[in-house]
């Protein structure tokens, strides 16, 4: 396609598990509405044991153009790179947005085993590849981070990484390598990242991203199996081709939460817009918190543990909710400075234009008081991730010194 669209909207659905027909499901969605002159539908869709295809979606699927890949690693980061530069180089626009998809179950059993044997995985037994299935490291996206942790040297090494975050920080370092590169190519910044998957509205995640990405959309908590509703997000956009990101992204958070409302999903659903060149309007205020926190040790311990126990969780009470979790701190008897500074970074997570949270919609009792962005913060005993300090968050932010001192008192 030699002229020039407003858009290319990129889909990456890595479907090679349980979930492929949710895929098909999204597909169809996107198929309902298709690209126009001004916005390029793409999408690669990786699905098991067929093989992968990319393609540019026409409304109905009449004259689609696809291209048959056969089988690829969706979960490995060179997979997704050689992606967006196809879409990039094949359908040039002013804008770019990138979803990634990536649900199911996570990698099986026999994924891991074969990863770990590549590997040559110190003092490995099989049944290791079966429980680390079983444990949250089956949700990481990329290969390279199951690979970094079955190179660590003993079984108890690994079973700590599989559950203590640091999968999810592996992930975050890769995705960042991936999107630079992508910059490269492209010349600029993503307009919009989506992540139609798992955790992703996350502090580290978006401070790691900034540099990369204008506009990103995502969800603190586990999403439902059914994705977003890319026929509405798709309608607003092709109807509307020349609206302001962040309008965009304002509109993916209300229609995702709306559809599952209106389907009266029976758990809880999340989904932010972050500004990400306004991160740093939240870590700042993060930083004198922790430096509060840091000094009122150990006494601040119990308020943190109890702050805590009450707020809302994710990922198995390894990230935390910001807003909530500070709420609960001005609500503690952490003093009168720990009560200011909670109160400050709780007023910069809230939403509105020119923020960094431009929209936050939740639903479900447990996420009731969620404001958009979680971050890492460990219950002791379980220690503190051993990738987490090579997070760019990490290295320059004092959040690392409080989880140091928390655990240490």
């Amino acid at each position: 396609m030699s002229t020039t669209a407003k858009w290319t909207f990129m889909v990456y659905l890595a479907g090679d598990n349980n979930l492929a027909s949710a895929g098909d499901a999204d597909l169809a969605e996107m198929r309902a509405v298709g690209s126009t002159a001004d916005v390029n539908v793409v999408a690669q869709f990786d699905r098991a044991n067929r093989g992968a295809s990319r393609f540019l979606l026409k409304q109905g699927g009449v004259e689609e153009q696809v291209e048959n890949l056969g089988e690829i690693d969706s979960g490995a980061p060179k997979t997704l790179t050689e992606f967006i530069d196809w879409a990039a180089r094949k359908y040039p626009a002013e804008h770019y947005a990138l979803v990634l998809w990536n649900h199911g179950s996570g990698w099986e059993p026999s994924e891991m085993d074969r990863i770990a044997r590549s590997m040559g995985t110190p003092n490995y037994n099989p049944r290791e590849a079966t429980e680390r299935s079983a444990s949250r490291l089956r949700r990481v996206m990329f290969r390279t981070t199951l690979e970094r942790i079955f190179a660590l040297p003993s079984p108890a090494e690994r079973a700590i990484c599989s559950d203590d975050n640091s999968g999810h920080s592996l992930d975050t370092i890769e995705l960042g390598r991936v999107l630079a590169g992508a910059v490269k190519r492209i010349g600029r910044p993503l307009d919009l990242l989506g992540m139609d998957a798992c955790l992703m509205s996350n502090l580290e995640v978006a401070y790691q991203l900034r540099p990369f990405v204008r506009y990103m959309v995502a969800s603190e908590e586990l999403e439902p199996t059914t994705c977003w509703p890319y026929d509405q997000v798709l309608r607003e956009l092709v109807d509307h081709a020349h609206m302001p990101i962040a309008d965009l992204a304002a509109h993916i958070v209300n229609v995702y939460v709306k559809s599952y409302v209106e389907r009266r999903y029976p758990g809880s659903v999340t989904q932010a817009a972050l500004d990400l060149s306004k991160v740093d309007t939240i870590s700042g205020p993060l930083d004198e918190l922790a430096k509060t926190l840091i000094a009122e040790m150990p006494q601040a311990a119990i308020e943190i543990w109890k702050a805590q126990r009450k707020s809302a969780s994710f990922f198995g009470f390894t990230l935390w909710d910001i807003a909530h979790f500070c709420e609960l701190l001005e609500e503690s008897n952490g003093g009168a400075q720990v009560i200011e500074a909670a109160k400050a970074v709780r007023e910069a997570t809230e939403a509105g234009p020119d923020r960094c949270v431009i929209a936050e919609e939740h639903h479900g009792a447990p996420v009731s008081r969620c404001g958009g962005l979680s971050i890492y913060l460990i219950l002791p005993p379980k220690p503190t991730s051993a990738f987490y300090g090579e997070l760019d968050y990490s290295k320059r932010h004092e959040w690392p010194s409080l989880l140091q001192a928390y655990h240490s008192s």
